[in-house]
């Protein structure tokens, strides 16, 4: 186990003191990862001393640990975030009512897990992917920089999986999901101009992609922008343009074809 390398401040005592608290209980990391229900990897993050954890991997390992919860948090509070000097302005989970506040809590949880990389965020969300949803890189920066809106609970789920926010508190996340669909339903939608062309809609053209072998794993960015999706025949996430499906393309992973056979006679 590598020294803490800042055992008298910060992320480093907390680190420290969780060390600590594990060995008055004589539990292995595994031991401990298994009885708080969490990867082995959140634990040796944990007691790393090199960034804040969530407050509830914290909560979680000092009610296993014997830790006094009031010492654990304000250890947590004084741990701060090394590298970054502000954190993203965010309100509680229960007071979310629009979908701005549900993006900024998102982004907030991306940062109170360390700011894991995309990478890690795609493999964690993988892992759980046929309980919930796959979430590709692509889709956890767009959610993270809150370009996108979430397209479904089960995506919700998936980028809090990729956060490593506990399977305890997704009831709350989902309460909070569906108070800022409401709101967003509810706010005034600008009139249609006359004449406007028609466009591809969600729905259909996850249709059509799935007729052509393909699962969308996030909404429908335009005709010409690659789109994450799996292929049915290998189990693959690869990226496809939505006008090369039209004219016929193929998995790249495992070259089984992609094509729509009957597109109607909407525009797309």
């Amino acid at each position: 186990m590598a020294p803490v390398l800042t055992p008298n401040h910060g992320a480093g005592r907390l680190a420290l003191e969780l060390r600590r608290a594990r060995s008055r209980r004589d539990l292995s990391r595994p031991e401990l990862a298994h009885k708080i229900g969490r990867s082995l990897t959140t634990v040796q993050r944990a007691e790393a001393g090199r960034i804040r954890p969530p407050w509830p991997v914290i909560r979680d390992i000092a009610a296993v640990c014997g830790m006094d919860l009031d010492t654990a948090e304000d250890l947590w509070r004084k741990a701060g975030r090394p590298g970054r000097t502000r954190r993203t302005e965010a309100p509680l989970l229960s007071l979310v009512r629009t979908p701005g506040d549900l993006a900024a809590v998102l982004r907030r949880a991306w940062e109170d897990d360390g700011a894991p990389s995309l990478r890690t965020m795609e493999a964690r969300a993988e892992r759980l992917a046929r309980t919930y949803a796959p979430l590709s890189r692509m889709s956890a920066w767009r959610i993270r920089e809150r370009k996108q809106t979430l397209s479904s609970l089960h995506q919700l789920y998936a980028y809090l999986i990729a956060c490593e926010v506990a399977e305890e508190d997704f009831p709350a996340w989902e309460q909070a999901w569906r108070r800022a669909g409401h709101h967003e339903e509810r706010s005034p939608r600008p009139a249609a101009r006359a004449g406007q062309r028609r466009t591809t809609s969600l729905d259909r053209a996850a249709a059509l992609m799935r007729q052509a072998g393909l699962l969308p794993c996030e909404p429908f960015p335009g005709r010409h922008t690659p789109w994450t999706a799996r292929c049915r025949s290998c189990g693959k996430l690869s990226r496809y343009k939505f006008s090369q499906v039209l004219e016929g393309t193929s998995c790249p992973v495992c070259r089984h074809p992609h094509a729509v056979l009957y597109a109607g006679p909407e525009e797309v």
